[in-house]
Parts: structure tokens; C-alpha cells; sequence
């Protein structure tokens, strides 16, 4: 009897054993989709920073080369008018018509410019929305480490362990966010609000 006894008694040890590996392979099981997908988000955020990264890089350029050309303009401008004013005192009018012709065409193209950068610093707005659409790509990587982390701790919740939610803030964006989009929107916009003059 003591060998039955045993033998049950080993017969519960082993069953007990198996149940409780079956639970860790289980678990291991459905830690296996999470971290996939974390693998996955990882490069789409990081490419989601290098587009940002770029476009913000090329309106710079582009703003600096307005600036650039805008200050030029400027001090031609500048030496037009110097010109003008000696050529009126000098009674010399003559050429006056072509510096005034040269000098507004100069401060036409300037005021363009000046548009085109204010249109580019709108580039503000569609960046919010690349940088929010990375920043939640992290977030949902961070909440499914903490569910791995849960279960490896012993918890018996993977998804959404360790997850704390007040901490951030609400992200509006659109993924696919991008500077053409936008002029090619707002181009859009211009023409509707043109067809109703």
C-alpha cells in the first residue's frame, strides 16, 4: 500500500507538472504575437522620424534660400532707390521709368517669396502629425513589452500588463501626413475659394 500511495501521490506531482508547463508554454505562446508586432512598429516608427527628419531638413533649405534671395532683392532695392533719388535731384528721368519698372518687379518677387515661406512654416502642422503617429507606434510597442513583462513576472495578463494610460496625452494624426499633401490641399482650397469670387 505505501508503493500505491506513493505512486498516486507521484501520479499527482507529475500531473500537476504537465499542467503547469502546458500554462508556461501557453503563455510563452501568446507572448510570441506581441513581440512580432513590436518588431514590426520599431522600423515604422524609425522610418516615420527619417521622413520627418527629411522634410522638415528640405523646408528649412527651402526657407533659407527665399531668405537668401529675399535679402539680396532687398539691398538692390536699396541702391535702386539711391539710384532713383540722385537721378530725379540730377533731373535725369529718363531711365527713372525702367529703375521703377526693375524695383517693383524686384519687391513683387520678394512678397512672393515672403508667401511661399509663410506657406512652408505650415510644415508645423503636418510634422505634429508624423511625430504623433511614431510617438503611438512606441506607446503601443511600450504597452506590449509591459504585457510581456507581466507574464514573465508571473502575471496572468499579457495584453495591456503594466499599460498606464493617464500619462499620456490624446494623438491626432494621420500616417500618411505628408508637406505635398498639404500644399496640394490647400491649392485646393485656394482655387474653391477663386471659383466663388
Amino acid at each position: 500500500m505505501p508503493n500505491e500511495k506513493l505512486y498516486t501521490r507521484m501520479q499527482a506531482e507529475i500531473s500537476s507538472l504537465a499542467t503547469s508547463i502546458n500554462d508556461i508554454v501557453s503563455k510563452f505562446k501568446g507572448l510570441h504575437n506581441p513581440l512580432e508586432e513590436s518588431s514590426e512598429r520599431v522600423p515604422q516608427a524609425t522610418q516615420q522620424l527619417d521622413k520627418i527628419s527629411r522634410e522638415t531638413e528640405a523646408a528649412t533649405h527651402q526657407m533659407l534660400d527665399r531668405i537668401e534671395g529675399i535679402t539680396q532683392r532687398e539691398e538692390e532695392v536699396m541702391k535702386g532707390l539711391q539710384d532713383l533719388k540722385q537721378q530725379i535731384a540730377d533731373g535725369r528721368l529718363a531711365d527713372a521709368d525702367r529703375l521703377i519698372d526693375s524695383l517693383l518687379e524686384k519687391s513683387d518677387t520678394t512678397c512672393n517669396d515672403a508667401f511661399t515661406i509663410m506657406e512652408s512654416l505650415q510644415f508645423q502642422d503636418i510634422t505634429t502629425q508624423q511625430v504623433n503617429h511614431a510617438a503611438s507606434l512606441l506607446e503601443d510597442i511600450e504597452t506590449r513589452l509591459h504585457g510581456i513583462l507581466a507574464v514573465l513576472d508571473g502575471s496572468e495578463e499579457c495584453v495591456d500588463a503594466g499599460s498606464d494610460d493617464t500619462d499620456r496625452r490624446p494623438r491626432v494624426f494621420d500616417p500618411h501626413a505628408d508637406l505635398s499633401d498639404k500644399r496640394t490641399v490647400q491649392a485646393d482650397i485656394d482655387s474653391l475659394f477663386a471659383q466663388k469670387k
